[in-house]
């Protein structure tokens, strides 16, 4: 009888350890996000700004993720993530002391932004396939939809405490916070027992590693649409961090600091949808697909929406929807690829969902500018509606030239 508690990897200890202390640290980086959002805004920024210190998070990611996942197939993950995240504790104190001595720009924030965007472009990786190393191989579905639950249902009190030190402190005492909680991540990881691990084979040396990587998804026609169906999506689809700032002051007529408080309900649903697959022991593409669909209606209506309770309910299925869309696109390929290119595909995974922000978010910012907040959120919903019509098509297609084969030879 398969065991379809959603919580089973929890059994082990060094993955209650290695959660507990992400949790808190995710807290502290969602409450940072937030608070560089509210930052710019109080420096003056507007959807075009917004939208450029979005991408500062994530452009490294962009244009190293693939190489950084490629160095993480090669090195001990449990030691490189500490010094990632020590180095990342260090980035959130400097901001702190810029913040407090009244000496932050625009230009200033875009910068340390850049810093912290290229550590998590190497810890990304490498952290989502080390806790794949804290179980056996029948519990990677699983492992990896509780490690995405974990982080995202740290944004319910990540931004909303971000929100009110912001309005009560200013975002200082936020990013100081957020430097502290390293701290506790960095304890978890020395406190784990490294004679339970399960380590997954080093990948061999190679000349193009990231070649590789990519050749291994693209040889296989399912997943090559699941690729490009969460690349397009992700691109278009995932730019709360600036459609949200716009939709609160411009279409909901409510104070900046709600940002937060509806990053903290879309969680809600972020949670739920990543317990929702780790039910299962095998993914299949009908999950990715539900998804899809649900986000592109749940984003359609927060994005009409004019009333600050009807858009708090529907960020709930707008958050149950983006993470299951990720956890089960993630978790599809994972399924069918080699231990050894693992983290090079975890690595493309998050190129496909943080990386495209540098493209997404600007975007979103100016659509937002030229068109209105409305706009800033619906032409996302209506491209991510038209990817998945087309992915279901061809993928249909693909199946019933498959099923025909064998009736042809037969005959």
């Amino acid at each position: 009888m398969k065991d379809t508690n959603p919580l089973r990897s929890f059994q082990e200890r060094n993955v209650r350890v290695f959660f507990g202390g992400l949790a808190i640290s995710s807290i502290g980086t969602w409450a940072q996000l937030t608070a560089v959002i509210l930052l710019v805004r109080e420096l003056g920024g507007g959807g075009l700004e917004l939208g450029i210190v979005t991408a500062c998070q994530f452009l490294p990611t962009l244009l190293i993720g693939l190489y950084a996942g490629a160095v993480a197939d090669r090195s001990d993950r449990h030691r490189l993530i500490m010094a990632l995240q020590a180095a990342m504790g260090v980035q959130a104190l400097v901001l702190a002391i810029v913040t407090f001595s009244g000496a932050a720009t625009i230009p200033l924030v875009y910068g340390l932004t850049i810093v912290f965007g290229l550590l998590n472009a190497f810890d990304g990786p490498s952290r989502r396939t080390f806790s794949t190393e804290l179980v056996t191989a029948d519990r990677l579905a699983n492992v990896l939809s509780l490690a995405t639950s974990v982080i995202t249902g740290a944004r319910m009190f990540g931004p909303a405490m971000a929100a009110i030190l912001v309005a009560v402190a200013g975002p200082g005492w936020v990013f100081l916070l957020n430097g502290v909680t390293y701290l506790a991540f960095l304890f978890a990881m020395r406190r784990m027992d490294e004679s339970r691990f399960h380590p997954l084979a080093r990948a061999p040396q190679s000349r193009t590693p990231v070649r590789d990587g990519l050749r291994e998804v693209w040889s296989v026609p399912e997943l090559r649409i699941t690729v490009i169906l969460f690349a397009v999506i992700a691109t278009f689809a995932y730019n709360h961090l600036v459609g949200f700032p716009l939709l609160v002051t411009e279409r909901l007529m409510e104070d900046e600091s709600l940002f937060g408080w509806l990053l903290s309900a879309m969680s809600i649903g972020n949670v739920f949808g990543s317990l929702m697959i780790a039910r299962l022991t095998i993914v299949r593409s009908r999950w990715m697909y539900g998804s899809a669909i649900l986000l592109s209606l749940s984003l359609a209506g927060v994005a009409l929406s004019t009333q600050s309770v009807a858009t708090f309910l529907l960020v709930i299925p707008l958050g149950l929807a983006a993470t299951s869309l990720n956890n089960a696109s993630t978790i599809l390929v994972q399924q069918k690829t080699d231990d050894g290119m693992r983290s090079r595909i975890m690595a493309l995974m998050s190129v496909l969902f943080l990386g495209s922000t540098p493209i997404g978010g600007p975007i979103t910012g100016a659509v937002g500018d030229a068109f209105g907040a409305m706009w800033a959120n619906l032409y996302g919903a209506l491209i991510a509606g038209a990817a998945t019509a087309i992915a279901l098509l061809l993928t249909w297609l693909g199946r019933t030239r498959r099923s025909a084969i064998p009736q042809s030879n037969a005959s």
